[in-house]
């Protein structure tokens, strides 16, 4: 039995979450944004690379009110 030798990439979600107050606490709102390939929102979660999620994630985060997931 052969193995194919194809490249293998990880596959990861990028997520988003967006609290509106500033205030990032248990009961208080959060909005989840899926984001895609380019950086951008998307409308449905998108699979993504693994390196290209984690670069992007470390573009976004610092903001204020902010928290970003990689899934």
């Amino acid at each position: 039995m052969a193995r194919s030798s194809a490249p293998c990439c990880e596959v990861r979600f990028l997520v988003l979450h967006t609290y509106p107050d500033g205030i990032k606490a248990y009961g208080h709102e959060r909005l989840t944004i899926p984001i895609g390939r380019r950086g951008k929102p998307v409308k449905k979660m998108r699979l993504i690379p693994a390196e290209r999620a984690h670069a992007l994630a470390r573009k976004l985060q610092g903001r204020f009110g902010t928290t970003v997931s990689v899934l």
